[in-house]
């Protein structure tokens, strides 16, 4: 991708130690109109491209953790349903497997017990 720059128009804090001589000497009806003479400034927008790219890689990761946060929701409802309704007996049940969070690349999580009441 070409670098590409935009340009702004320069402020106040924009100004070299010379063009802040001239401006404080101006009255204030004059300093906006020598700011406006003033030539743009170059922003370069790399970095905000680079921010932007890496801002998108970890939604793609939060969408990913979400879905199989999901379907590993779904499937424990479905296991307490079963387990309720009597159609899986709780012998048959690993909780330290059914518990496990789901492995998600590019995130590590853990659950943490609550304490009972």
């Amino acid at each position: 991708m070409p670098r590409v720059a935009t340009r702004r128009r320069p402020t106040e804090a924009d100004l070299t130690e010379r063009q802040r001589r001239i401006y404080d000497s101006l009255s204030d009806e004059l300093r906006p109109e020598y700011l406006k003479d003033l030539p743009a400034i170059s922003v370069s927008t790399a970095g905000n491209r680079k921010k932007a790219q890496q801002i998108r890689d970890r939604l793609r990761i939060v969408d990913n953790a979400l879905s199989q946060l999901q379907e590993h929701k779904t499937k424990l409802a479905q296991l307490a349903k079963d387990l309720d309704q009597g159609r899986t007996n709780a012998t048959d049940v690993d909780l330290r497997r059914a518990l496990k969070p789901p492995a998600i690349s590019g995130v590590s999580m853990r659950y943490v017990r609550s304490p009972r009441e």
